[in-house]
């Protein structure tokens, strides 16, 4: 075990061993051209704001044109990209389907706008709708008010610097509205586009509803979120609970997805298409049962989830940050608890804590 905490929020570093990955011998696109991976399935980036820099979407040729997957933010750099390939490629091979990966603003930002703009039909899981549509909805005083107990009871004191993530402020600054959706593909849903068998698979812990994409004859993984090559993404338990334990479901994928075909190309959101799915997840997988050691030898006395934060991680975190930070700490607290390696007390004041036994 290592003696400093290891960063795991969106944007920071947490690359595996460079013997382990292998990346695909392509340069990455610059901002609104595409470039052919191969098999049909064509790589777009769009712009970002924040650390991440980017987001990866891929165009998959069907049907004399493409399904898009994933949209990039509704910013107007984003909106730019798209206009910038309505001339030539979306006229001579136009937008025929929209699938997002999950409810996240740079995967479902502009699936409302382009959905208007080229009259296309989107998917996503019914859970990824309902959290859009959530999340788009002003929230009433009594559910800001439940969203701020629920940071109370877990140690936070300064809640009024969070206001604006507790109410989706930042959110609808960035998505475009709801989209209609015409299916909601399910777990272990195919279809075939191209000519080529695609397989739906449902992972969680990231966002719930999460959606992969695998294509088992070309050996190809478009992983969204849920691996990524050099950064590990959110894991994070709210208020809301649609997963009572996001933790357990991530682990529980990151199995899942290793026994796939270990030449499997994985074509990730963020970073590089890399060769390398079994040891990238290990490695992922490894990261969480780190972190979960640590702050079970921190448990040694009453933690809260506040203070798991700075066992948990090496920098001074501000805003969104903060916040993601968190939501990441009380979702490892209650995975121990779940896994009886920690006891979940609540104080008279209402505090949750968490202590070894």
């Amino acid at each position: 075990m290592t003696d400093a905490p290891t960063d795991s929020l969106d944007g920071e570093s947490l690359p595996s061993a460079a013997d382990k990955l292998i990346y695909a011998d392509i340069e990455p696109p610059e901002s609104g051209r595409i470039v052919p991976i191969g098999s049909g399935v064509h790589w777009l980036r769009m712009p970002l704001l924040g650390e991440l820099g980017h987001i990866n979407l891929w165009l998959i040729e069907h049907a004399g044109g493409f399904v898009a997957v994933d949209t990039g933010m509704a910013t107007s750099e984003g909106k730019e990209v798209w206009n910038s390939l309505r001339e030539p490629l979306l006229k001579d091979l136009p937008l025929q389907l929209i699938v997002v990966t999950h409810l996240h603003p740079d995967h479902v930002g502009l699936a409302a706008w382009l959905q208007e703009q080229f009259d296309v039909p989107v998917w996503m899981s019914s859970k990824s709708e309902d959290q859009v549509r959530d999340v788009l909805t002003p929230k009433s005083k009594d559910e800001i008010s439940t969203r701020i107990a629920f940071l109370q009871s877990h140690g936070v004191a300064n809640t009024p610097t969070l206001t604006g993530s507790l109410i989706g402020e930042k959110f609808r600054d960035i998505v475009s509205g709801v989209p209609v959706v015409d299916r909601h593909p399910q777990d272990g849903d195919e279809v075939v586009w191209g000519g080529v068998r695609w397989q739906f698979l449902e992972v969680g812990g990231h966002a719930a509803g999460h959606l992969c994409l695998h294509a088992p004859e070309l050996k190809i993984l478009i992983s969204g979120d849920q691996v990524l090559p050099t950064i590990s993404p959110n894991i994070s338990l709210h208020e809301t609970r649609l997963d009572a334990n996001p933790l357990s479901s991530y682990l529980g994928s990151l199995d899942r997805l290793a026994q796939l075909d270990s030449q499997t190309l994985v074509l990730p959101s963020h970073g590089r298409p890399f060769y390398g799915l079994r040891p990238r997840a290990m490695d992922l997988r490894n990261h969480h049962f780190l972190q979960l050691d640590r702050l079970r030898a921190a448990c040694a006395q009453p933690l809260t989830a506040e203070r798991a934060i700075t066992v948990m991680f090496a920098r001074t975190l501000r805003g969104f940050h903060w916040f993601l930070a968190i939501g990441e700490a009380i979702a490892h607290l209650e995975y121990l608890a779940a896994v009886g390696r920690v006891k979940r007390c609540v104080g008279d004041d209402g505090r949750v804590h968490f202590l070894a036994e």
